[in-house]
């Protein structure tokens, strides 16, 4: 008898426990950090307990940046948040004012924090992107000195126009046929070429010959989609380990530190002490105990610097051809600009930068549209108040969406998701690093910011003058959630030779 009262109790008591928990964490997720219940900040909808807002979430990935775009839609551009489980608490801004005290303000407060540095570590290890601190300033400090004036007028004249040459005989080719090919891949090459060329010293051809590199660049692209979704799953360490993704990733990881590993032994024979390319600046610095960086730390900066140069530059160029295609009467501005200034010749930079700022608006109109970074995030490392009055608590993360603030009518107007290049034309002044967050801002702007935007229109003038591109699959034509913004299904095309 005594044994049935006590099994009651026990019953009754965990089920009064159970009970008080589910009530307590009725909206919460468990071990949430940074938490903050601010009733003027929205929460998504449909949470549930213990797993807070896990589920919805989820689901909502593969569109998530039109989703954040419609979640601002929906509360007037006021701040939401979500929360998971073991992750911190994700206060979204959408306020030019909140990113600007996130990115100059309080840059000392925000940094890219624990959550990140996990999530990214075996791509990136302790490279720029994945660097706070003085280890990410000495990295950017030496990555300042490849982007210079001299050094982009040399580029235009030798690498972009070399590069430029190989591209369009492949192009001729596809010209010849009049058979579909993928354009962003190209560009994926394209850029690949030229960056390892500027700021490795090396040669690798890929637009000529891809076959040596289609292995990495298919692990490079799978390992940026697997990471960025690791900032959106609790407990991805574990749940990649059962699902055996971990295996996946480990030989992919391998595969790319190999690649990068290649680059460092390239370098290392060709001989780098008199050279002046980014990577023989990083490979002649000694550290404090007077040692060179190990070849372990240059493949995490070789990897880090061809996200920054391949991959954005890429995404943008593809983007903009698209739009190009859609708006045929800003192709036909564009034109006219290229006809008037190039006299049927390859653009010079002093051309790009002084006599061509349809074509430059072109470019940011895209990126504004489509930024090859579609959102950011930083972890506060003490308590803050951003300057709309939100309270962001320690471990706390703020994200902002550079893609919906593009499309937002409150920083652009009502016509803020139209493509009109005209518009950076008719601005009394250019906005600034906080309104358009494509580059970022602050200590951490874009130090590639004037390469990419040179990069960016030389090969579009370049690919305009002479080529007529048709896109072939405009209604698959989207973009796949990863960490940066490229095209889920590519960009198919045919093209003909302009007369």
């Amino acid at each position: 008898m005594n044994n049935r009262i006590d099994l009651v109790a026990s019953i009754t008591v965990a089920s009064a426990v159970a009970g008080l928990l589910t009530y307590i964490y009725r909206e919460d997720p468990l071990f949430a950090v940074g938490n903050t219940s601010q009733k003027h900040i929205h929460r998504i909808g449909g949470s549930i307990p213990f797993l807070g807002d896990t589920f919805v979430v989820s689901s909502k990935l593969d569109g998530i940046h039109d989703y954040i775009l419609a979640m601002f839609e929906k509360h007037g551009n006021e701040p939401w948040m979500f929360k998971l489980p073991f992750s911190p608490v994700m206060v979204v801004v959408n306020d030019p004012a909140a990113v600007e005290c996130v990115l100059k303000t309080r840059f000392s407060v925000f940094d890219k924090g624990p959550r990140f540095q996990a999530a990214f570590y075996d791509l990136l290890g302790h490279g720029i992107f994945n660097a706070d601190g003085e280890e990410w300033k000495s990295q950017r400090k030496l990555a300042a000195n490849i982007f210079n004036v001299k050094n982009f007028k040399d580029y235009v004249r030798n690498v972009f126009s070399a590069e430029m040459q190989a591209f369009s005989e492949i192009l001729d080719g596809n010209a010849e046929t009049g058979k579909p090919f993928d354009l962003q891949e190209y560009f994926f090459r394209f850029t690949f070429d030229s960056f390892t060329r500027i700021g490795f010293g090396v040669e690798v051809n890929t637009i000529v010959d891809v076959s040596s590199t289609i292995p990495f660049m298919a692990a490079f692209d799978t390992v940026q989609k697997r990471i960025i979704t690791r900032l959106f799953t609790p407990l991805w360490q574990y749940i990649e380990y059962l699902s055996g993704e971990a295996k996946e990733n480990d030989d992919q990881i391998k595969l790319i530190r190999d690649f990068g590993h290649s680059i460092i032994k390239q370098k290392k024979e060709s001989g780098f002490a008199s050279e002046s390319d980014l990577l023989a600046l990083l490979m002649n610095v000694k550290g404090d105990d007077g040692r060179s960086p190990s070849d372990e730390k240059l493949v995490d900066y070789v990897l880090n610097f061809l996200i920054a140069g391949r991959d954005t530059t890429a995404c943008a160029l593809s983007w903009t051809v698209f739009l190009l295609h859609k708006n045929p009467q800003a192709l036909a501005s564009l034109m006219k600009e290229i006809q008037t200034v190039t006299n049927n010749a390859a653009p010079t930079y002093d051309q790009i930068k002084n006599e061509m700022p349809y074509a430059n608006a072109v470019f940011h109109e895209t990126l504004r549209l489509y930024p090859s970074v579609p959102a950011n995030v930083k972890q506060a490392n003490a308590d803050v108040t951003l300057p709309d009055g939100t309270f962001i608590p320690k471990g706390c993360c703020v994200t902002w969406s550079p893609y919906a603030m593009g499309r937002t009518p409150a920083i652009w107007g009502d016509d803020a998701k139209e493509f009109k290049p005209e518009r950076w034309l008719s601005m009394e002044k250019q906005p600034s690093p906080f309104d358009y967050p494509a580059f970022q801002g602050g200590p951490r702007i874009c130090l590639g910011k004037s390469m990419a935007e040179l990069e960016g229109v030389y090969v579009l003038v370049e690919l305009m003058r002479r080529y007529k591109i048709e896109v072939v699959n405009e209604s698959e034509v989207g973009y796949a959630f990863s960490v940066l913004l490229p095209m889920k299904n590519g960009l198919s095309v045919k093209c003909s030779l302009r007369e």
